[in-house]
């Protein structure tokens, strides 16, 4: 039997120059019109990408609701247009396991001194609304589409035949997928055992449950940075890590040998942390638990001083209201990290949101120099670590700023 052709979305002009752009997303307002259904009501699951001259741009995942009509898995050029019958042979599932089967050769070609990084990143493996992390024997799915959500059961035995993973977990929860109008939940995809991990960063080893802790269960995006901060701290320098969560930057830097302080406003973490300095034998670590902008107000009222001083909380801007009180939060920490730094001490100044640009937060960044009275240094301006890739044009995919300060 013929194969039969994908169904047609059609966009304007303005979404035609953003495929040629580059950018993988089509916004509503660039729709002219398309199915009418999607994968969440047994609609198709891909579809062709036209013009209004009907010539084929891309092949895209389909959403009839979300602001985001289209995500675009591969455009084509101009003279490179595949035929209708071409574009009918297409296999969703055997496209995404060619890309996870790309992605994961390209982190395991990075030689990570890790065992806990993200195989899948989205937009820029070629794989936009599916995010995959592994940590040690297990691997966390989100799917952030309504396209790979209806795929996710697919997804679950796809990932333990490619990563040789024991136990596939959902962690659909978080708030991307109130964007596309998907239920928030958890789940087992594939495999079995219990969903608590331990998992190396470097010389340490961290604990994590999967299904409970934040985010897929850790923060993979600042392991990177976990290890230059900790490179460039002098042996035996003091440091605090003020929003420390598990200790990924307190562990990195309890190794120098020098006294740390870390802290954490939730109990869970702050627990987890604890289990960690335990773990690793970093007696030289303590962990409390307060709120962070209480603790550096105490700390500069007491005249403390460090010789590292990390900042790196969540999110403080997630949707566009609150940016400014965001901003006021980002200043004040900074200021505060500023004023307890000691001579040509390390500040470590971090944003995961990604309503702050990095040129808002450079200018954060002055502005909390200025009003401190210590003249500064920028060391470095870095991102997620390399196992998270920024898209190239597409912002979206690189939300992590990580900027490190010497206070002179």
């Amino acid at each position: 039997m013929p194969s039969m052709p994908l169904p047609s979305a059609k966009i304007t002009a303005r979404g035609r120059a953003r495929i040629a752009a580059g950018h993988p997303w089509i916004y509503r307002q660039d729709l002219i019109g398309g199915p009418d259904r999607d994968a969440a009501s047994g609609g198709p699951l891909l579809v062709r990408v036209v013009d209004e001259r009907q010539r084929p741009l891309a092949l895209a995942t389909w959403s009839l609701g979300s602001p985001i009509a289209l995500r675009i898995l591969t455009s084509y050029a101009a003279d490179a247009c595949p035929s209708p019958a071409e574009l009918g042979t297409v296999d969703f599932l055997s496209l995404v396991e060619q890309r996870i089967v790309r992605a994961h050769a390209r982190r395991q070609a990075l030689e990570l001194d890790r065992d806990a990084f993200r195989v899948v990143h989205g937009e820029s493996d070629g794989l936009p609304g599916l995010l995959v992390d592994r940590y040690a024997d297990v691997a966390v799915v989100q799917t952030t589409s309504v396209a790979m959500a209806a795929a996710r059961s697919r997804l679950g035995p796809l990932l333990m035949r490619l990563l040789g993973v024991r136990l596939v977990l959902a962690r659909d929860d978080g708030s991307a997928r109130d964007f596309e109008g998907l239920p928030r939940e958890k789940s087992i995809l594939a495999g079995a055992g219990p969903s608590q991990v331990v998992y190396r960063l470097g010389a340490n080893r961290l604990t994590a449950d999967l299904f409970e802790d934040s985010k897929t269960g850790g923060f993979l995006d600042q392991a990177d940075n976990h290890a230059l901060v900790a490179a460039l701290a002098r042996p035996g320098a003091r440091c605090l890590d003020a929003f420390t969560y598990h200790g990924g930057f307190a562990l990195a830097l309890a190794r120098k040998g020098g006294a740390v302080l870390a802290n954490d406003e939730d109990a869970q973490a702050v627990a987890r942390a604890l289990v960690n300095a335990k773990r690793n034998g970093l007696a030289n670590l303590e962990v409390r638990r307060g709120n962070a902008f209480d603790l550096l107000r105490t700390l500069e009222a007491e005249r403390a001083t460090f010789d590292v001083v990390v900042l790196d909380p969540p999110a403080f801007a997630k949707r566009n209201s609150g940016e400014q009180a965001a901003h006021r939060a980002y200043r004040e920490i900074m200021l505060r990290g500023l004023r307890l730094a000691a001579p040509d001490g390390l500040v470590v100044a971090c944003s995961c949101s990604g309503r702050v640009s990095r040129s808002d937060f450079d200018q954060l960044v002055a502005a909390a120099a200025a009003k401190s009275g210590r003249p500064a240094q920028i060391v470095a301006r870095l991102g997620a670590g390399r196992d998270h890739p920024e898209l190239i044009g597409v912002p979206e995919t690189g939300h992590l700023k990580c900027w490190i300060m010497r206070a002179l």
